[in-house]
């Protein structure tokens, strides 16, 4: 078969839809990159959640004690739970459990600064992170009559 050459071919009115369909798209893949930089700011910083992850361990470790303690300059606490004592303190860029003084179980990384401070039955702590982030809760202690 043959082909006949026609008059018609790419016009402007072509030319002006492909350029809006290329502008509708970029705006798409530019309103995704930003929602996609949000999600990842919330969801994916790994701080937060290991803040929450030892605020419940620290709570699970306040209940049912017999004695509490401040230690020198407000670095850390010493309690006594079920006959066994306690010390959760600073100790370079963690905050480390220990049980009769020895021992090293880290339950938070990344700390820069932390102060602990016994206020009656509540326990305030205040943690700055290596990133400048600061986070402070205070907890109720449990007492136990053992």
């Amino acid at each position: 078969m043959r082909h006949v050459l026609t008059q018609e071919g790419y016009t402007f009115v072509d030319a002006i839809l492909q350029l809006f369909v290329l502008l509708l798209f970029s705006q798409l893949i530019l309103f995704y990159s930003v929602w996609f930089k949000q999600v990842e700011k919330h969801f994916f910083q790994s701080e937060p959640i290991e803040w929450e992850l030892f605020s419940s361990e620290i709570e699970n470790n306040l209940f049912g004690v017999t004695a509490i303690e401040e230690q020198v300059s407000q670095t850390g606490i010493r309690l006594v739970k079920n006959g066994a004592e306690y010390d959760i303190e600073c100790y370079q860029s963690i905050i480390r459990k220990q049980r009769n003084r020895s021992g090293h179980e880290p339950m938070l990384i990344g700390v820069r600064k932390c102060k602990f401070q016994v206020l009656g039955d509540q326990v305030l702590i205040d943690v700055e992170f290596a990133n400048g982030r600061k986070e402070a809760r205070t907890y109720e202690v449990y007492m136990s009559q053992e």
